[in-house]
């Protein structure tokens, strides 16, 4: 499976972000600043995924830290959405 960037025409990912704080559309282009990857809860390698990032937070930022190893927690595969990654 490729990313959905690497097999279209347009570079453009699966998904858009709605920037809530300044109100506006993200496309998160490859090489862009606002380049950026979507982990769904119910992907079933989220719960690695944000363990890792929680661990490498915690020195630079425990709070923050705590708040991510708590999503972790909820992506775990007894989620009852939890799903292989599409």
């Amino acid at each position: 499976m490729k990313l959905d960037r690497n097999v279209n025409t347009t570079g453009l990912g699966k998904y858009a972000l709605i920037n809530l704080r300044t109100n506006s559309v993200e496309w998160g282009r490859a090489g862009e600043p606002d380049e950026f990857f979507v982990i769904k809860l119910r992907d079933r390698h989220a719960r690695a995924a944000l363990l890792a990032y929680a661990e490498s937070m915690s020195s630079a930022d425990p709070e923050f830290a705590d708040e991510v190893h708590n999503l972790a927690d909820r992506a775990s595969m007894l989620n009852p959405f939890c799903k292989e990654p599409d």
